[in-house]
């Protein structure tokens, strides 16, 4: 199974060159032989976008000699969902301007508006009275989990 995830990874790597997509995850369920790969860009990734990623896949995966695709497993491609944690750097990007929710490795929580990276760091703003704002700097080593706040208007 490693030496297929390494292969995926290859893959999905040669199709997202050149490209403002980038690999979020290549996860394998190894009871289940399933794999998930998670891709996401600066602008969100469509549905369409996953579906010819997973076309390209199944292509390379038929021409591999060393693949044995009638063993029979799963693939799946997708992007994140909007409550999958934010896992890289690039992935902050696009939700600038957005409310978020940061714990930190020492288990410190921070919620507030996504204001801006810079040099690896994320500045958001918080409310700390009904009048007054604090920008927090957060490195982005040291985040253990980052979501998106959903709102509805």
């Amino acid at each position: 199974m490693e030496k297929l995830t390494s292969k995926l990874q290859n893959w999905v790597t040669e199709y997202l060159n050149g490209s403002d997509d980038f690999i979020i995850e290549i996860e394998s369920k190894s009871p289940f032989k399933k794999y998930k790969i998670v891709i996401d860009g600066i602008k969100p990734v469509s549905i369409s976008r996953c579906s010819e990623l997973s076309k390209f896949l199944s292509k390379k995966i038929d021409e591999d000699t060393e693949i044995n695709s009638s063993a029979g497993f799963t693939l799946e491609v997708s992007s994140p969902g909007a409550d999958m944690p934010l896992k890289l750097l690039n992935q902050f990007y696009k939700h600038i301007g957005r409310k978020i929710e940061i714990v930190t490795k020492e288990k410190i929580k921070y919620c507030g508006e996504l204001k801006s990276i810079e040099n690896n760091n994320i500045f958001i703003e918080r409310k700390v009275s009904k009048n007054e704002t604090a920008t927090e700097k957060i490195e982005f080593n040291n985040i253990e989990k980052a979501l998106v706040i959903i709102t509805f208007k």
